[in-house]
């Protein structure tokens, strides 16, 4: 009995052993290498403060006249990078913004005009430049709108009115983006947006837009 028991184990082995010169196969066949994420490509999004000066201004016999104020500018924006090659990315982007500028003048004797910048919205789409595992170069351009709040304060009549103006036009611009860890980064950019003033109270009035902004970005 004890022979034939021992037979009997030693089958059941053999029978469970896979043939000579054959592997045995993988426990989880769809389970696949995972590969590193490219921490240059993919969906972003931004938290974004810094400088920001509006600036009108008008040329007159040769003369440039200009005026202008300036702020503390926040925002966000949420954008997508894709690599096309080994040395460039293309992106697109699009953003919200909102600034401290206000500039209150007096006009007509006493009577005080106001202005505010409002709510400015931008889309564009940028060309980058890997500067490392981590970092990245870039060149930006896009449409950009903006609106501005007009306060008219007429002292002893019943002239006073506030009206928005809002404005359009094209922006370029130019950062960098640095990573600190996981998917999170630093970022600095410099802007400078051109509005038209076709047919608006400003008719006639260059305005520009100078941005200095820095940000912490996060990718998905």
């Amino acid at each position: 009995m004890k022979f034939q028991a021992a037979a009997i184990m030693a089958a059941t082995i053999a029978f469970a052993q896979p043939a000579a010169g054959q592997d045995a196969p993988p426990p989880y066949p769809e389970m696949k290498e995972r590969v590193a994420r490219d921490p240059l490509q993919g969906l972003r999004v931004e938290a974004l403060v810094g400088y920001d000066r509006l600036e009108g201004n008008y040329y007159e016999d040769d003369t440039k006249y200009y005026d202008g104020y300036d702020g503390i500018g926040f925002g966000g924006e949420i954008g997508y990078d894709v690599a096309v090659s080994a040395k460039v990315l293309l992106g697109a982007y699009a953003g919200i913004g909102k600034s401290t500028q206000k500039q209150c003048d007096e006009i007509f004797g006493n009577d005080e005009l106001c202005q505010e910048a409002g709510v400015a919205q931008y889309a564009g789409v940028r060309v980058g430049f890997p500067i490392g595992p981590r970092s990245v170069a870039y060149l930006r351009g896009g449409y950009s709108h903006a609106k501005l709040k007009l306060d008219y304060d007429a002292v002893g009549t019943s002239a006073d009115f506030s009206t928005d103006e809002r404005y359009s036009g094209y922006h370029i611009g130019a950062g960098a983006e640095y990573g600190i860890g996981g998917r999170a980064y630093l970022k600095g950019d410099v802007a400078v947006t051109q509005y038209s003033t076709n047919k608006t109270l400003y008719d006639g009035v260059n305005f520009e837009r100078v941005q200095a902004t820095a940000g912490i970005g996060f990718r998905f």
